[in-house]
């Protein structure tokens, strides 16, 4: 079950950070004013919400995978900040911020899950990025480099199930996905 709300989240991240690009790339014809627009968006949800949430958000990440408890708004708050930033044509990171939403929305479903906070936030933490970038193997061996051998299993199911569960989208728009997920093509029309 958390894996696949990895994968979901994953999608949701590529989908909304390309249907960002695309609605202002049509609403707002001359470019710099795009991430002027993101900016001014970003500093109000500061002024909301403080600082945590911007740049890389480490400690956020460093507490999920100490095994602390964070809430479900942790998580969707970095992905609404990086979505407008990102989507708004700030050129930086998305590696570490799908790591941290990963993490953090790891460390969230741990409790209603019954599950070890520390071992699902590093779940997380791997399988969020898998599903975004459909790396499900590249995601579980660095997965086994940052949280042992002992984790590798419950990794590298948490990420083959986000990878199947985030689309045909990715993070990476030069990428293409040539075989099908599921029963659909990878263009998403069903198979005949």
């Amino acid at each position: 079950a958390a894996s696949l709300l990895f994968g979901l989240v994953g999608a949701a991240y590529s989908s909304w950070v390309h249907s960002l690009k695309a609605l202002l790339a049509r609403r707002v014809p001359w470019a710099p004013l795009r991430p002027f627009i993101g900016g001014t968006a970003t500093i109000a949800l500061v002024l909301l919400f403080g600082h945590d949430y911007q740049g890389l958000s480490s400690p956020l990440t460093e507490r999920a995978l100490d095994g602390d408890h964070l809430g479900f708004a942790v998580f969707a708050l970095k992905l609404l900040f990086t979505v407008i930033a990102i989507g708004s044509g700030f050129i930086g990171g998305e590696v570490t911020p799908l790591f941290m939403m990963g993490a953090t929305l790891g460390s969230a479903l741990a409790l209603p899950l019954g599950l070890d906070g520390q071992l699902l936030a590093a779940v997380g933490f791997c399988a969020v990025f898998a599903g975004a970038a459909n790396t499900p193997i590249a995601c579980a061996i660095m997965g086994v480099e940052l949280f042992g051998g002992a984790a590798f299993a419950p990794i590298a199911v948490g990420c083959v199930i986000a990878y199947a569960f985030s689309g045909h989208r990715s993070i990476y728009t030069s990428q293409r996905v040539h075989i099908a997920k599921s029963g659909h093509r990878a263009d998403g029309s069903p198979r005949v």
